[in-house]
C-alpha cells in the first residue's frame, strides 16, 4: 500500500511548489492538446487533394505592348503552337490561376429555385475546350466543351456563355446529391453540359473551395493568362522554353508572371505552415519547461529530505520503495494538474469554436494529451527519484 497520508501531508507543507507544478501541468495540457488539434486540422487542409496537376502545371500572363482589345485568333494561334510542343500535355486560356487565392466568383442557383433559395457562391474559371485536360480534371458525366461553345466578348457587351461544366461538389449543392445535373439550367440561363472531378479552385482557404464552374468564355479586354500542363519532370525546362516560343510567334508583347501552381500552393498555405511551425515549437518549449520544472522541484525536495530518506533506508526501505515514493508524490501533483488541464483545454476550445469557427475538440486528442503529459511528468521525476534512492542509510545517524 502506498503511504498516501504522509505524501499528502508533505505536499501540504510544500504547497507552493506543488501548486506551481500543478498549474504548469494544467497549462501544458491545455496548450498541447489544442495546439495538436489545430496542427492536425491545418495539415489536413494542406494535404487535401487539389484536384489539379499542380506538380506539372504553370501559368503565365501575356501583356501586349500596344493597348487595345486582344484578338482571339491570336490566342488560338498561340494555343495551337503550345499544344504541338512535345513536352506539353495541354495548354489553354484561363482567367485566373488555380490555387492563387485570386479569381472570379459568381452566385449560382438552379433555375427551378426561386431567387435567394439554394444559391451557391462559386469560383468561375473562363477557359476553352482544352481547359478540362489542362486542369487535369476528369469528365464524370456529360460532354466537354467544343470550339463552337466558345463565347468571345468584352465586359462591356454583357454577352454570356450558354453552357458550363461544374464540379461534382457544386452539382450536389445546386441540384442535390444523386441528381443528374446534365441538361439542367443554372442562372443566368446557362445549361450544365458536364460534371467534372472536384478541384478546390483558386481559393484554397475559402468556404467556396471546391465549388467550381468552368465556362467557355474569352474576354477581349481582360488580362490574358495561359495555363500550361507539361509532362512529369519537364516543368522547369518548359517554364523557360514556353515564353521564348510565344515571343517568336509575336514579339510585340511581354510574357510575365511565369509561375508554377506549386508556388501558388505554397503561398496559399504559407500562413498555415507558419501556424504549424509556431505551434510545434510552442509545444516543444512548454513541454521542456514543464519537464525541467518537475525535475527541479523534485531535486529540491530530495535535497531537503536527505536525512528523512536516510532514516527510511535505515529502517529497511529499499531503493525501489524510495523511487516509488517520489513517483507517487509527483503523480498526485500531475494528476491534479491534468484534471484542471482538461477543463482548461475544453474551455479554450469552446472559445475558439465560438469566435474562430474551429471544430470542437475530439476526445481522442484530449486522451492522447493526458497520456503524454502524464508520461512527461513521470519521466521527468524518474531521475531525481533515482538520485534519492542512492542516499545512504548512514545519513540517519548524522546531525543536521
Amino acid at each position: 500500500m502506498f503511504e498516501f497520508g504522509p505524501i499528502l501531508r508533505t505536499l501540504w507543507r510544500n504547497k507552493t511548489g506543488a501548486l506551481l507544478i500543478m498549474l504548469q501541468t494544467a497549462l501544458t495540457l491545455a496548450i498541447v492538446v489544442n495546439a495538436a488539434f489545430i496542427i492536425t486540422q491545418r495539415q489536413a487542409k494542406i494535404d487535401r487533394p487539389t484536384g489539379v496537376d499542380e506538380a506539372n502545371t504553370f501559368t503565365l500572363s501575356v501583356i501586349p505592348i500596344q493597348a487595345g482589345d486582344k484578338h482571339y485568333a491570336d490566342v488560338e494561334r498561340d494555343m495551337i503552337a503550345l499544344n504541338q510542343l512535345p513536352d506539353v500535355v495541354s495548354a489553354s486560356i484561363v482567367n485566373s490561376a488555380p490555387l492563387s487565392s485570386s479569381g472570379s466568383t459568381n452566385t449560382m442557383r438552379a433555375e427551378d429555385n426561386k431567387p435567394g433559395i439554394g444559391e451557391v457562391e462559386s469560383n468561375v474559371f473562363n477557359t476553352d475546350q482544352r481547359g478540362l485536360d489542362t486542369f487535369g480534371l476528369k469528365l464524370l458525366a456529360g460532354r466537354n466543351f467544343t470550339a463552337n461553345d466558345m463565347t468571345v466578348t468584352s465586359s462591356l457587351d454583357g454577352k454570356t456563355p450558354t453552357v458550363c461544366i461544374v464540379t461534382r461538389q457544386l452539382a450536389n449543392k445546386l441540384f442535390g446529391k444523386g441528381v443528374d445535373p446534365i441538361g439542367k439550367l443554372v442562372t443566368p440561363g446557362v445549361q450544365v453540359i458536364g460534371v467534372a472531378s472536384d478541384t478546390i479552385g483558386a481559393y484554397p482557404n475559402s468556404d467556396i473551395a471546391g465549388d467550381v464552374v468552368l465556362v467557355p468564355q474569352f474576354y477581349t479586354n481582360f488580362n490574358l493568362r495561359y495555363l500550361i500542363r507539361v509532362k512529369p519532370g519537364q516543368l522547369d525546362a518548359m517554364m523557360k522554353k514556353v515564353p521564348d516560343v510565344l515571343n517568336n510567334l509575336d514579339n510585340q508583347r511581354v510574357i510575365t508572371s511565369v509561375r508554377s501552381l506549386l508556388s501558388y500552393k505554397r503561398s496559399a498555405y504559407r500562413s498555415d505552415q507558419a501556424t504549424i511551425s509556431m505551434l510545434s515549437v510552442t509545444m516543444v518549449l512548454i513541454s521542456l519547461v514543464t519537464g525541467l520544472g518537475i525535475v527541479g522541484l523534485t531535486l529540491l525536495w530530495v535535497n531537503q529530505r536527505r536525512k528523512q530518506i536516510g532514516t527510511r533506508r535505515a529502517l529497511g526501505a529499499t531503493k525501489l520503495m524510495v523511487v516509488r515514493y517520489f513517483l507517487v508524490e509527483n503523480g498526485i501533483i500531475i494528476g491534479a494538474g491534468i484534471v484542471l488541464g482538461c477543463a482548461l483545454a475544453l474551455f479554450a476550445n469552446h472559445l475558439m469554436v465560438q469566435h474562430y469557427q474551429m471544430k470542437a475538440l475530439e476526445v481522442g486528442y484530449l486522451a492522447g494529451g493526458v497520456v503524454a503529459v502524464w508520461l512527461l511528468g513521470l519521466l521527468a521525476a524518474l531521475m531525481p527519484a533515482w538520485r534519492a534512492a542512492q542516499v545512504s542509510p548512514s545519513l540517519a545517524t548524522r546531525s543536521v
